[in-house]
Parts: structure tokens; C-alpha cells; sequence
């Protein structure tokens, strides 16, 4: 029997079946990502606040990071990248939703994310021998264009298209992306040519 929620989700593109939607919504985190438009955008804007607040954890209270999941230096990359794909991210805290969501995925989906973030710094040590964070304005956007228009079949490319749909999704889900499509706090307007 086929599960309807097993594709929903920003992080759908990383998942492997449907144990990790069942782990997802277990945890209610994980429920943002089903929530209705609606109260998707209130849901973000807990989790966002959440990043802002600082965790009970014995790594902040010895005055590093909250990231529940991602190193620093992922979270780095990830938020840059984030920022150079859909810009607005940053602001919409798209990457500390998406680390809040994968600290309750299942580990699949933890390491497919992750081996998808280390593609980019491997793209980047490659061509300019520093990382993804380290690079020019210039170079990120050669890079992004580069894998980008690789065939759909290109390791890189499968990687660049699931990272770039984990983050739209959460960023459209989010309070100002969802302003960005016509939302006025009680009703979603479909773009035009949608609805015929």
C-alpha cells in the first residue's frame, strides 16, 4: 500500500520510504512540513523563533552553537547556499528549520543530506581549492550555473536539485515566502494560469 505523505516534505528529495514521514511526525517537528498554509507559517515562525533561543544542551550552555544537527561548518555552507538559491532564506531562517528538521529524520536521510552539502564543498575544493563558504560571489554563482545545467542524470546535479527543492519548499512555507505568493494572512492566491 502506498503511503500519500511518503513525497511531502522539504526533505522528501533525501527520504527512503515511508519509516522516516512515521519518524518525522512522531516527533511533531517533523508535522511542519505537512501543516496547512495556513498554519505552516506560524509553525515556521516557532521553529525560527526556537533558533533563536537558546538550547539546555551542554554545547550551548559551554557557549557554542544551538545547531541540533548540523556542524558549523555545514550549517555555514548550507545557509550561504541557501541564501544563493532562493534569496530571502537567510532572513526566513530556512537553514535553522531545515537543521531542526533533520536532527528528528531518520538517519538515511540525515546522511543523504549531508553527503548532498559535502558535494558542494567537494565542487568547490575541486575547481578553486577552498570551501563552498570561502568562495566569491563569482565563483558560487559559476559553480551553482555549472551543476545546475548538468543532465538530470549527473550525481551533482541530483544533489544540487534536491538541495534546491529542501530549501524553496521551506522558504515558501515560511511567512515571507508565502507573502511572496500572494498570501494576505488568511487566504493563498494561486499564480496566475493555475486555475483555468
Amino acid at each position: 500500500m502506498s503511503d500519500v505523505n511518503e513525497q511531502s516534505g522539504p526533505l522528501r528529495h533525501f527520504r527512503i520510504g515511508r519509516r522516516a514521514v512515521l519518524t518525522s511526525l512522531a516527533t511533531g517537528v517533523g508535522a511542519a512540513v505537512f501543516a496547512a498554509p495556513s498554519s505552516a507559517a506560524h509553525l515556521h515562525q516557532a521553529v525560527a523563533g526556537a533558533a533563536a533561543t537558546p538550547a539546555t544542551s551542554t554545547t550551548a550552555a559551554a557557549g557554542e552553537s544551538t545547531l541540533l544537527f548540523l556542524d558549523q561548518h555545514a550549517f555555514d555552507t548550507l545557509a550561504l547556499l541557501s541564501e544563493q538559491i532562493v534569496p530571502g532564506s537567510r532572513a526566513a531562517a530556512v537553514p535553522e528549520f531545515l537543521d531542526r528538521l533533520l536532527s528528528v529524520e531518520t538517519t538515511d536521510t540525515q546522511k543523504r543530506f549531508t553527503q548532498a552539502l559535502g558535494a558542494f564543498e567537494r565542487e568547490a575544493r575541486a575547481a578553486y581549492g577552498k570551501p563552498w563558504k570561502a568562495l566569491t560571489a563569482e565563483e558560487s554563482t559559476s559553480l551553482l550555473t555549472k551543476i545546475s545545467t548538468q543532465p538530470g542524470s549527473d550525481p551533482s546535479r541530483q544533489n544540487f536539485d534536491g538541495l534546491k527543492a529542501a530549501i524553496a519548499e521551506t522558504y515558501y512555507s515560511s511567512e515571507t515566502g508565502m507573502k511572496e505568493l500572494g498570501w494576505n494572512g488568511s487566504v493563498t492566491f494561486a499564480p496566475p494560469g493555475i486555475c483555468e
